[in-house]
């Protein structure tokens, strides 16, 4: 049932922000019906949509969080054009970057459901290493995919340089993304006995005597994640994802711009041959 109450002002964009972040964007795109209610909404959800892809390594839950705000995005522009009569139209690269992160996100939160600590074990370098690797998904699931092929032909060099700088920024706005210590423990501080048997024995009054240190404890099971710190499979995993289709965009930058340059060559030829004829 939804927590939502019976009548949600949309124009009250503190109410719709708490709303989504309580993970409740289906249930306000099911109550907007009107075409200012959509509008208001989608106002919102675009504007935490692009808030979170550009944090999207900072915190372990903005993944699923961006995709679940995208998928209502998507949904308020159908509604948009229904209501309206009006298809909202999105840039060449908007769509190309929208389908990008959408296959890699889709992707973490699929392996994630996938995996179960107690078989898989903790150590996420290992359950790294033993995923496809970042390569042969870009291969086997962006290459293939016909959203992606379609956009990429429909985008110029400039569309593609955004893109790329696009992630490039989510890769370098939050450090950590860089600094992931992949490991299956927190950091934690405990309180430990300053003496050990002897010392004692010899000081009975100090025996008692603790001290404050910090302690690596092993992670259970958190939400979705083996590890909440210093790192988790999201974080890391989606990590590895951008930064292998960074790569391969700087790479259909070079194919574009080199073919550009030789299509430039070929009409500043042809005009030097035409110019000739015409003396």
């Amino acid at each position: 049932m939804s927590d939502l109450p019976q009548q949600i002002n949309f124009k009250n964009e503190k109410e719709v922000r708490d709303a989504l972040e309580r993970w409740q964007a289906s249930d306000l795109v099911d109550s907007a019906q009107t075409a200012e209610d959509v509008a208001a909404l989608r106002t919102v959800v675009a504007d935490m949509e692009k808030s979170k892809a550009d944090e999207l390594l900072k915190d372990k839950d903005n993944p699923e969080k961006w995709l679940e705000l995208h998928r209502a995005r998507r949904t308020l522009d159908q509604k948009t054009a229904e209501l309206t009569g009006k298809e909202v139209v999105l840039s060449a690269e908007q769509n190309l970057f929208e389908v990008l992160l959408v296959l890699a996100v889709r992707e973490v939160m699929h392996e994630l459901i996938d995996f179960d600590p107690e078989e898989d074990g903790l150590d996420i370098s290992e359950i790294l290493e033993n995923l496809d690797s970042p390569s042969d998904f870009f291969e086997s699931e962006i290459e293939k995919d016909e959203d992606f092929t379609a956009y990429m032909d429909e985008s110029s060099v400039r569309d593609i340089t955004r893109v790329h700088d696009r992630f490039a920024h989510i890769l370098t706005h939050c450090n950590n993304a860089y600094t992931l210590k992949r490991a299956d423990y927190k950091i934690e501080t405990v309180r430990m006995p300053t003496m050990g048997f002897l010392g004692k024995s010899l000081f009975p009054s100090l025996g008692t005597a603790v001290k404050k240190i910090e302690s690596k404890t092993p992670c259970g099971k958190g939400r979705g994640d083996w590890v909440d710190m210093p790192t988790c499979f999201t974080l890391a995993r989606t990590n590895d994802l951008l930064q292998e289709i960074k790569g391969r965009l700087s790479m259909y930058l070079e194919e574009r711009e080199d073919a550009d340059a030789a299509r430039q060559r070929r009409r500043n030829l042809w005009r030097k041959i035409v110019s000739v004829f015409k003396k």
